[in-house]
């Protein structure tokens, strides 16, 4: 039995911790937490982009009063029944020439190329006069992520990634089955909104949870399969809403919201960062983590435990030199529990170069964000079978998974930045080109589908990079608010986003246009922020502004590519 034990001890030991990664080494614990984090991203994209089905406007028509009650039928005179009025004329044969004679509104409601009960913009009317309500309910839900991202992040890191992602995935289940039952727009609206917030509770804390279980020399893998996860919950969403298609759109709300159904087992299977317990010296909870992640992983909990200890030990270290957002009590010295550094986005307005930073990285959010969301809710709107499009709208995102993953391993997270807003400007702006000059021409039609599917594919590879970058940007106790706020600031171009396809009715080469300049912008802009492949996560605000002042810059990109912080 004593050599059992010495040589489980031993195997235990067998591979060495690594000292710059908080769980020691990378094993079957991670895996599972990893796969948790992945699945989340399912019901954030269906609840974010179902709008694209149930929002669909079909062809319609004023509709023809079901009895027609006129005793005395005159050829002279015929009514049409057009998109939004009803017409009468009279046939004025001498002159060969029609007049009209009377025109109103459609009194007798409205004719669809669908049932009424197909989607929200048949069942309540939502055309003309009424249209732009229909953008609105998608605004809304922009406007919703808005508040989302900036509350969310905030309470996040203080509060705990795990408890903010938690409650906000209850919620989501709960105001997603409400959706399905809402009696008139003024409710949808309302939860609509609010799914909005609660879908940015679930997808600022996730991708931040999910980043810190990962060691930095494959941290990319969290990003590139992050991608891939949200690319196939698009991809099964045009199926599920196809097999849905003669059913009211309450049933699709309904399958895609059972999604969610998980949040009801997710606080016993899922555990918050202990890279986030060690910054804010939860020891009890840390040391319930720490003894997981040692019987999973087959690791010994007294090296882990000491390796964790000492990295919470450090978050005692206050520096001499501080500013108004580090100061810490100083009678809190005399207690037991660690100094614990804690920031807001008032840390960040008050330090000029880490605000540069952030305000060229909200930039580049709202670029991506107008961007891909423009480019996916008018997928829909060409030619062909809705469905379908919407399919291949979003299964040519695997294509930036792959160039994501091999790009990850080579090139730097800037660099990759550069090359997808590059691809992106330069496949829109050409696609805007030949759309116009196409006229009855099918191949330069076709021509600009394609351009435009590649468009597509490069800010999809860039929107996910983002999301690996932006984080890795901020010390621990500021991670979720630097990408809450970048998130946040987004929203001002997926607030506009649904309203492209209207835009392009009145100037088709506009939203091109814009969006390839926007992404012009950023292929320069972002040269001036700092590099973070090869660096470990920063901890603190004094390490991210030593950081910043040797690699921001475009001739300083790259120095110190590898230092570990």
């Amino acid at each position: 039995m004593k050599d059992e034990g010495k040589m489980q001890k031993d195997s235990c030991s067998e591979t060495k911790l690594d000292e710059n990664y908080i769980y020691g080494r990378w094993g079957p614990y991670q895996v599972v937490q990893a796969a948790i984090c992945f699945f989340n991203i399912w019901p954030t994209g269906f609840q974010l982009l179902i709008g694209v089905f149930i929002g669909y406007r079909p062809d319609f028509q004023c509709a023809a009063p079901e009895i027609d009650n006129t005793d005395v039928k005159n050829d002279s005179i015929y009514i049409t029944y057009d998109k939004c009025n009803i017409k009468t004329f009279l046939n004025n044969t001498n002159q060969g020439s029609n007049h009209l004679i009377n025109q109103t509104s459609c009194i007798h409601g409205f004719q669809y190329s669908l049932e009424k009960h197909s989607t929200i913009v048949t069942e309540m009317d939502l055309v003309c006069d009424r249209a732009p309500l229909a953008e609105l309910v998608q605004t809304l839900v922009m406007a919703g992520q808005l508040a989302g991202a900036a509350i969310a992040s905030s309470l996040a890191d203080k509060l705990g990634r795990k408890t903010i992602l938690l409650s906000s995935h209850l919620l989501t289940m709960a105001f997603g089955f409400g959706v399905a039952f809402s009696p008139n727009y003024t409710t949808l609206a309302i939860l609509k909104f609010i799914l909005g917030v609660l879908q940015q509770g679930m997808v600022m804390p996730n991708a931040v949870l999910g980043l810190e279980l990962w060691p930095e020399r494959i941290r990319f893998y969290c990003e590139a399969l992050g991608l891939f996860f949200w690319t196939t919950g698009l991809v099964i969403m045009a199926p599920i809403a196809y097999l849905l298609r003669d059913y009211s759109w309450r049933y699709l709300q309904i399958a895609l919201t059972c999604f969610s159904l998980f949040s009801l087992i997710q606080y016993w299977v899922q555990d918050e960062s202990l890279r986030w317990l060690v910054a804010n010296g939860k020891k009890k909870e840390a040391d319930r983590v720490i003894r997981k992640v040692a019987k999973w992983n087959k690791i010994s909990y007294e090296e882990l435990s000491k390796m964790v200890e000492r990295k919470m030990a450090q978050t005692k270290t206050i520096p001499e030199q501080q500013t108004d957002d580090e100061k810490t009590v100083e009678e809190s010295h005399e207690s037991d529990s660690p100094l614990v550094e804690k920031y807001s986005i008032i840390t960040i307005l008050r330090n000029k170069t880490i605000l540069a930073i952030s305000l060229i990285m909200w930039f580049t959010w709202v670029t991506n964000t107008v961007t891909y969301f423009g480019l996916t809710l008018t997928s829909t709107r060409l030619a062909g079978d809705r469905y379908l499009n919407f399919f291949l709208s979003s299964f040519v995102e695997y294509i930036a998974v792959i160039l994501e993953y091999i790009m990850l391993r080579c090139l730097g997270r800037r660099t990759i930045t550069v090359v997808f807003h590059a691809i992106c400007g330069v496949s829109l702006a050409s696609a805007t080109l030949l759309n116009h000059f196409a006229g009855n021409n099918s191949a330069l039609q076709m021509s600009s589908v394609v351009t435009t599917f590649i468009g597509k594919m490069a800010i999809t590879g860039s929107f996910s990079t983002l999301f690996l970058y932006t984080p890795e940007l901020y010390p621990t106790n500021l991670r979720n608010v630097g990408i809450g706020f970048s998130s946040a600031f987004s929203r001002i171009g997926a607030i506009v986003s649904p309203f492209a396809g209207t835009l392009a009715e009145a100037i088709p080469w506009a939203p091109g246009t814009i969006f390839s300049a926007m992404c012009f912008t950023v292929t320069l802009l972002i040269l001036c922020v700092p590099e973070t492949r090869g660096s470990e996560l920063p901890q603190s605000l004094r390490e991210v502004k030593l950081w910043y002042t040797e690699n921001s810059g475009i001739h300083k990109r790259n120095k110190t590519t590898n230092t570990k912080l």
